[in-house]
This record gives C-alpha cells, structure tokens and sequence, in this order.
C-alpha cells in the first residue's frame, strides 16, 4: 500500500520570476503529469499543444483567454473557478490580457510529451 502524498504550497516555493510562464511540476506518474502553470500579467504564451495527452485544467486565480482553432480565431474567457478540458494535439495559447498573473491547476493524462511548441495554428479547417 502507498503512502497519501501531500505538496504544500509553502513546499511549492515562489513562481519563477524570471519567465513569464512558470510551471511547477506537482506529481509525475507513469501516464499523468499535474503541474501549477503561472502566466504573468501582459503576456502571451507561445503556441503548443500536448501530442497525445488529454489535458483537464481548473482556473485557481486570474482571468486569460485560451485561443485555438482555424487561424487562431477561436477563443474562449477561463477565470478563478472554471475547469477546462483540451483534446489531444489541439494547438492553441494562452493570452493574459489584465495586469494581474493568471494561475492554473493543470493534469496531463496519456503518454508523450507534456508540450510540444508549434510555429502557429493552421490557416485552414483543422
């Protein structure tokens, strides 16, 4: 039998200030990742997507806008107590539009690389 693991926030340190984007890995399993994803007021991330892993996210403080789709023309507004679900291998970015970090709580469920920079969602129907 397996212990309960607890991680603290107080165990979890600072946020990296010397990004925009931190991300803090919580627990690592064979098929799961869970991480703490930091955006900082102002910014927008790079595009990327997660290969095969299914991603489920809940929004812990701050408002941003996921944008994803054809062009980069779909979007949708997460803030503090919203849950979010993302298919495999949908490109998008995260766009902090307000002055205040934007922080969230995010599992990685499946097999593969966490993250995978892309130049840019395609212009056509994806």
């Amino acid at each position: 039998m397996e212990d309960v693991t607890v991680v603290t926030r107080a165990s979890l340190g600072g946020p990296d200030d010397s990004t925009d984007v931190s991300r803090q890995e919580i627990f690592e399993t064979e098929d799961a990742i869970v991480v703490q994803s930091r955006v900082a007021g102002g910014v927008t991330t790079g595009w990327h997507h997660n290969g095969d892993r299914h991603v489920y996210g809940y929004v812990v403080a701050g408002h941003a806008v996921l944008e994803y789709g054809p062009a980069g023309r779909e979007s949708v507004e997460l803030d503090a107590g919203d849950f979010v679900y993302v298919p495999p291998h949908t490109i998008r970015r995260v766009v902090n539009p307000t002055t205040e970090e934007w922080i969230i709580a995010i599992s990685f469920v499946g097999s593969g690389p966490p993250a995978v920079s892309v130049g840019g969602p395609q212009s056509g129907v994806e």
